[in-house]
């Protein structure tokens, strides 16, 4: 199910045109045509993303600023496009809060992967804020940001010889350490900073890219900034950057004004993020944590599945719900003790959380049972993840302890789907417990999807 757009353009040439790149996508559509229009519409429609063109009446960055204003809907991404080569004019965006800002009428692959990489930006920080009032009371309140750390900046040139000039620009902009690296020793330690700048060079792209892709898997520099930038207006491979991870990509001449005024705004939301992070980590007393695996427990889970219900009623967003057994885990303390099967549980649990999105829930709900729940995933998704899951605990065996011999175990998974509704969560609990039980059956370590219904 793609998102809520509204598209703010006095031009009916453009908002067709718009509407038609985002049709593939399957995205709910709606327009603007005056300030007033816009404004009405984002408070009725909660929108996913709002694209904003830069002449539209009264002023793009000013309908922008004025959407920022409130509390409403100053989380909701805002792009502003058609600002030409106006350099000045996209620094005037980028200030007024807007996400990104485009030189001219996106498309169809620019204007999708954007989409997907807003969309997705903002579940993971929806989430961090779901989880806020599940894992403490009032001393989750919302604490001043207080002085903000000197950023540190990791700069890969594009040659050699350009990155002095680069590092000296950023640095007399930012204020911020700035560090030069290559693309081999960008992931080294000592050059992990808090966003990376990267340079996509024409003749070997895919450099740039396998770079990005490498900080978004590592787990130390996974919630870095990255932000790319093209000599070029246009560049189809630019494009492909955000599904690849990238938070941004500058085109054109190289600007320390415009680059900072993009990390700003970034490292301003990153910092909060990681506050966020912080507190749902650090915060979570022992009722709502598995004391062994550390991952979420089953109370936990109630409240989780409570609160998605009340959501889900307004965003009707799919979902799916595994269940997790361990196969022949008694037989694991019989005969190789109780302390060696604790280890299987807390290596178990560590797998399952690193093959997972952010946005999704781990939790132990038994003595050898987990939970997932897949959020904004399709079918097909689903049954991949749960697939990965399954090979993530079999494919590879347990180190055990005093240099015994490695043990072996495997999962059985049930799985229901939920396209339409959760009004009832108990109700797709129950499909994916039959499922399991179904998998158990079935010679086990192998994954059961329940049939596909609605859960009303």
């Amino acid at each position: 199910m793609g998102g809520r757009i509204i598209i703010a353009d006095d031009l009916v040439t453009d908002r067709i045109a718009l509407k038609a790149r985002l049709a593939a996508a399957r995205h709910s559509v709606t327009q603007a045509r005056t300030r007033d229009e816009l404004l009405a519409r984002a408070i009725a429609d909660k929108p996913d993303v709002i694209l904003i063109d830069i002449d539209f009446p009264g002023g793009g960055i000013a309908a922008c600023r004025a959407l920022k204003a409130r509390p409403d809907l100053a989380e909701v991404p805002v792009v502003i496009y058609g600002a030409a080569d106006d350099r000045v004019a996209r620094i005037a965006a980028l200030e007024a809060g807007a996400e990104e800002c485009l030189t001219d009428l996106p498309g169809e692959a620019l204007l999708l992967a954007l989409l997907r990489n807003l969309t997705r930006k903002r579940a993971e920080r929806e989430e961090l804020l779901r989880r806020q009032p599940l894992g403490a009371a009032d001393a989750f309140a919302e604490a001043s940001a207080g002085f903000a750390p000197r950023a540190r900046i990791t700069v890969v040139p594009p040659t050699a010889t350009e990155g002095p000039g680069w590092r000296s620009r950023i640095a007399a902009a930012s204020g911020a350490k700035v560090t030069l690296a290559t693309s081999a020793t960008a992931l080294e330690p000592e050059a992990e900073g808090d966003a990376y700048v990267i340079a996509l060079t024409p003749g070997n792209p895919g450099a740039a890219l396998g770079l990005v892709a490498e900080l978004r898997a590592r787990p130390s520099t996974r919630h870095a900034l990255v932000l790319l930038h093209t000599p070029r207006d246009r560049d189809d491979t630019a494009d492909m950057a955000f599904d690849f991870g990238a938070d941004a990509v500058m085109r054109g001449t190289f600007s320390s004004a415009e680059l900072v005024a993009r990390l700003d705004r970034l490292l301003d939301r990153k910092r909060e993020t990681d506050r966020l992070r912080a507190r749902v980590e650090d915060q979570l007393d022992e009722a709502l944590r598995d004391p062994l695996t550390g991952l979420f427990n089953r109370r936990y889970a109630d409240g989780y599945l409570a609160r998605m219900q009340k959501e889900h009623g307004a965003t009707r967003r799919s979902c799916a719900m595994l269940l997790l057994d361990l196969d022949h885990f008694k037989s694991v303390n019989d005969r190789f003790g109780h302390l060696a099967g604790d280890d299987v549980l807390v290596e178990t649990a560590r797998r399952l959380k690193a093959t997972l999105r952010e946005i999704d829930l781990v939790a132990r709900i038994g003595g050898e049972e987990f939970l997932v729940v897949l959020r904004d995933t399709t079918g097909d998704e689903a049954r991949l993840t749960a697939e990965r899951l399954r090979a993530a605990v079999a494919d590879t065996p347990v180190d055990a302890r005093d240099g015994q011999t490695p043990i072996s175990v495997t999962l059985s998974i049930g799985m229901a789907l939920c396209s339409n509704s959760i009004s009832n969560p108990r109700e797709l609990w129950d499909q994916a417990d039959r499922a399991l039980y179904v998998s158990k059956a079935g010679g086990r370590n192998i994954v059961t999807c329940a049939p596909e219904r609605s859960a009303a």
